[in-house]
């Protein structure tokens, strides 16, 4: 049984959670050392060779203008048919991968972070790292190392902070400056797309797809057969966690529009994704 299987299984048990508890020492240790290997990387001691990419695409496209399309179930063929259309920047996650067959639309980057999802949709993703998706395929070193077929992709360093102590209680929250040093879990990947739309210089981003609601029987608008045993707080968690990084982007001065069909996140201020597009 392979080490994502076992996990799973672990995690779907009646012990899961006990399991969980035991595991806190593991899980302190390891956020101590990614702080470690952060620092490192932050002073230029360690090189992280996997990770140099980064550093060109810092300020790569400064005061442009992108979009995030995350997977709500509000999300619609049609509306990425328009992305297509408009040639805008945009980013994919997870279960994006699923729909390329079903729309004109390609992610200029599709980013996966769990290494359950990236199970579920394996298969996709290599295909289409020879097709639509070639080099476009980020992952985080927690999926590189756990999935071996996905040390071709495009890789970065994920923190998870202290978000694995316990999943149900809201943890530490932090956003990165450097994107090539570290990225910090936010929960989501959308999190991560978010800190790197920043770190290559968009100083515009339009999130679709994001409705934060969890708590309704269609969670994904495609499914992709993962769900989140914490799914009852989720949404509330992610709303939080982007009122926070609306802090941070306002320092940043970068502006967060939401252009989602519905929807509970009301953080950011809304738009229509037609009037976005200039279409009538």
């Amino acid at each position: 049984m392979d080490t994502i299987r076992l996990k799973q299984k672990i995690k779907d048990s009646s012990w899961g959670n006990m399991a969980r508890q035991m595991a806190i020492p593991y899980f302190w240790i390891q956020n101590k050392c990614s702080d470690i290997s952060t620092f490192l990387r932050g002073k230029d001691i360690v090189v992280d060779n996997e990770s140099l990419y980064l550093k060109k695409w810092k300020n790569s496209h400064v005061g442009e203008s992108c979009f995030i399309v995350a997977t709500g179930p509000s999300l619609t063929m049609n509306d990425l048919d328009l992305l297509a259309d408009s040639g805008i920047y945009s980013f994919g996650m997870n279960s994006c991968a699923l729909c390329l067959d079903k729309t004109k639309w390609i992610p200029s980057l599709l980013g996966v972070q769990d290494e359950y999802v990236y199970k579920k949709i394996e298969t996709v993703l290599i295909e289409e790292s020879n097709g639509k998706l070639k080099d476009k395929i980020w992952v985080s070193d927690n999926v590189s190392t756990l999935c071996p077929s996905s040390k071709q992709f495009l890789i970065f360093k994920l923190h998870y902070l202290d978000h694995k102590y316990n999943p149900r209680k809201m943890g530490e929250l932090k956003f990165s400056e450097n994107c090539y040093n570290v990225i910090y879990d936010g929960y989501s990947i959308i999190f991560s797309i978010l800190q790197l739309a920043i770190y290559m210089g968009f100083k515009a981003i339009y999130l679709l797809g994001t409705d934060c609601n969890y708590n309704q029987p269609k969670q994904h608008f495609i499914d992709n057969g993962t769900i989140d045993p914490n799914r009852d707080i989720l949404g509330n968690k992610l709303i939080y966690t982007h009122s926070k990084f609306k802090e941070f982007a306002d320092k940043h001065g970068v502006k967060v529009v939401n252009c989602t069909r519905g929807g509970m996140l009301e953080v950011y201020p809304r738009m229509r994704l037609e009037n976005v597009l200039g279409i009538q």
